[in-house]
């Protein structure tokens, strides 16, 4: 891992296993890390956790920091109108025809 920095606000918790210069093996656990966040209602929620993501420094590794950021202005999460099965049936398609 090259550079790791964690966002650093009031409502945000990362849990990570690694930081800068970290040695990642090839055949890491995917998680290394996770970011969570908390607010009064939901908007403000999905806001935070936006900026949270925005602040976000991982360079070294991949992630899917620009996957979660596409996600987070779904309409279907914005609502709240979500179900087990809309990232595998929904979100990747949609967020690989807008990467290709």
């Amino acid at each position: 891992m090259e550079r790791f920095e964690a966002p650093l606000a009031p409502g945000v918790r990362v849990d990570a296993g690694v930081r800068s210069g970290s040695v990642v093996a090839p055949f890491y656990d995917s998680l290394l890390g996770k970011v969570v966040v908390w607010d009064s209602d939901r908007p403000h929620a999905l806001a935070r956790a936006r900026a949270a993501l925005q602040d976000l420094v991982v360079e070294g590794v991949q992630t899917t920091r620009e996957f979660h950021l596409w996600a987070l202005q779904t309409p279907e999460l914005v609502s709240g109108d979500v179900h087990t099965r809309v990232l595998e049936d929904e979100w990747l398609p949609r967020f690989r025809e807008r990467e290709a």
